[in-house]
Formats: C-alpha cells, sequence, structure tokens
C-alpha cells in the first residue's frame, strides 16, 4: 500500500471532517432544533386555547341567563304531565278543543305510538275550508307549540255538490313530554 500524498491527505481529513459535522448534526443539533420547534407549536395551541377559555369564562354569566330563560321557556315547547297517557289525553283535549273553537266536528281523536319522550295523537274532522285555516293557525300560534306530523284532507263531498262545501281532515300531532311544572 502506498502512502497517501500531502493533497490526498488533506481531501481525506476534509471528508472526515465534513462527516464529523454531518453526524454532529443528526445527532445533536437536528433534534434539538426540531424540540424547540415542536415546544413553540405547542405553546402557541396553548395560546390560542388559553384565549378561547378566557372568553367562555367571560360568557359565563351571559350563558347562565340564556339557559335559565330557556328553562323559564320550556313549558311553550313540551306538554307537562306526570305521564305519557296523561299527556296524549292533554294533547287529544287540546286538539278538540281548538277543533271547536274554530267551528269545526269532532268526528274522532286517539292516541298514536310515539318514539320515546313524545306523545301523539290523531285526530277526524268535519271542517269548512276557513275553519280549517282557523283551526290550524291556532294550533300553530298557541304555547306548547306542537309539530303537526300529518294533515289529511278529503274533499268527496265536492265531487257530488260540485263546489267546495265541508272536508274530511285527520290530523296528526306530536309534541315532547314535559315534567309536571312545581309551584
Amino acid at each position: 500500500m502506498r502512502l497517501l500524498s500531502p493533497r490526498e491527505r488533506r481531501l481525506v481529513a476534509i471528508g472526515l471532517l465534513v462527516l464529523a459535522l454531518a453526524i454532529f448534526w443528526l445527532a445533536l443539533v437536528q433534534p434539538i432544533a426540531a424540540s424547540f420547534a415542536g415546544r413553540a407549536e405547542q405553546r402557541e395551541q396553548l395560546a390560542l386555547r388559553y384565549a378561547q377559555n378566557e372568553r367562555l369564562i367571560g360568557r359565563i354569566a351571559a350563558l347562565r341567563r340564556t339557559a335559565e330563560a330557556q328553562r323559564r321557556q320550556a313549558s311553550a315547547f313540551a306538554i307537562a304531565a306526570p305521564n305519557a297517557e296523561q299527556a296524549s289525553e292533554r294533547l287529544k283535549e287540546r286538539l278538540a278543543a281548538s277543533l271547536l273553537k274554530a267551528g269545526g266536528e269532532l268526528r274522532s281523536s286517539e292516541s298514536v305510538e310515539a318514539r320515546p319522550g313524545w306523545v301523539r295523537a290523531s285526530i277526524s274532522a268535519v271542517v269548512s275550508n276557513d275553519q280549517l285555516v282557523g283551526w290550524l293557525g291556532q294550533l300553530s300560534n298557541e304555547p306548547p307549540y306542537l309539530a303537526m306530523e300529518s294533515l289529511t284532507v278529503g274533499a268527496d263531498r265536492a265531487i257530488n255538490s260540485n263546489h267546495l262545501d265541508l272536508l274530511d281532515v285527520k290530523l296528526e300531532a306530536s309534541i315532547p313530554l314535559g315534567a309536571p311544572q312545581s309551584r
């Protein structure tokens, strides 16, 4: 094996120095720099979360007032009764009373199976067109507000008389079941 010339020794020394610097960079400097960058990102996320929590804490009083107002208004969106059977009877009574108030004729009313936490009733009636509009308006605008799930209108009498007279109507409505109000 022959000895290296001074120029070749210098090149080997420079290569070893570059290799040592690369190993130093990859082994020590880069992981430390990456950990600083990672922690900086975590600090930014924590600062954003802190600001968000500050805003939320500042809104607690307003959120509490809103929740209390909603609790007070809950009776406008649910029928208060101790159980589903009584609530169903109250719903049928409400449907019948508003029908009679509008001037319609009640044919039948019945309870219908509903999803849990709700009550549902069906009512059949004979009404004129104006009475139907008034009846639906009363049901839509008086609390507790209910959901009218289906409305079937039959105008079979119009075929015989050639003008719109009385309508056979079947309405199904439902409303959430609420706990009775204690006063």
